[in-house]
């Protein structure tokens, strides 16, 4: 099942506050990209002005994406859509070049 996520947090509470990106704190907060054995992580796009990540993660349920993505949703706002693949559902039914 694959889920788009949109975090926000503000520039308060951004990991990157006191040292940086490359502070500990910062690698520490984006560990998640890595995905984990429930999730497989397949793009992340950060807003670095806007403090906003977009990510496209697949996995079995939303538990899972959620435990993932615990310290991100905590925080600032975020939501989490399952969505469909509207590329492979075209090809699969056969009308993709039709």
């Amino acid at each position: 099942m694959l889920f788009h996520v949109t975090a926000n947090h503000d520039h308060m509470t951004c990991p990157a506050r006191d040292g940086g990106r490359d502070s500990a704190e910062a690698v520490e907060a984006l560990k998640w990209i890595e995905g984990n054995d429930d999730v497989k992580v397949l793009g992340v796009y950060i807003s670095g002005p806007l403090h906003r990540v977009f990510t496209l993660l697949e996995a079995d349920d939303f538990d899972a994406v959620t435990t993932l993505m615990r310290n991100q949703l905590l925080i600032g706002k975020a939501e989490v859509l399952p969505v469909s693949d509207a590329i492979a559902r075209r090809k699969d039914a056969g009308n993709w070049g039709t």
